[in-house]
């Protein structure tokens, strides 16, 4: 019974200890600074783009959004569209989703399989 009351009195004065941070940053690191997810960051992620060509196939949708020749509007609806249609693989609706669209605005996309072998395709 004494064995008990020691963990007992062990665990309360565990319970009544401070809290304390367990991730230390570094000095002068600014949370402002990396509020907000790039739009690579946040597409890779929530697509779970997890093979190269996947992250590549991703890389040119959003070198396609800087150029100007997609919104990023657009590609971040297709990417809720995707995550609804398959909320654990939503990679293969994102890629024929974009594909779609981008045709019909008439922005050549290719499929992710031309990244598995090759580099970025030249965008004009």
């Amino acid at each position: 019974m004494r064995g008990f009351t020691v963990v007992a009195a062990f665990l309360l004065a565990l319970a009544l200890m401070p809290a304390s941070a367990q991730i230390s940053r570094p000095r002068g690191f600014l949370i402002e600074r990396d509020r907000f997810a790039s739009l690579q960051d946040q597409l890779t992620n929530r697509l779970r783009a997890t093979r190269t060509d996947q992250k590549a196939y991703v890389a040119y949708v959003v070198k396609l959004v800087r150029q100007g020749k997609i919104q990023r509007s657009l590609v971040v609806a297709i990417e809720r569209y995707a995550i609804r249609r398959n909320e654990s693989f939503p990679f293969p609706f994102f890629e024929r989703a974009m594909k779609y669209e981008c045709g019909k605005r008439g922005v050549n996309l290719p499929p992710v399989k031309q990244f598995a072998s090759t580099k970025l395709p030249a965008t004009r």
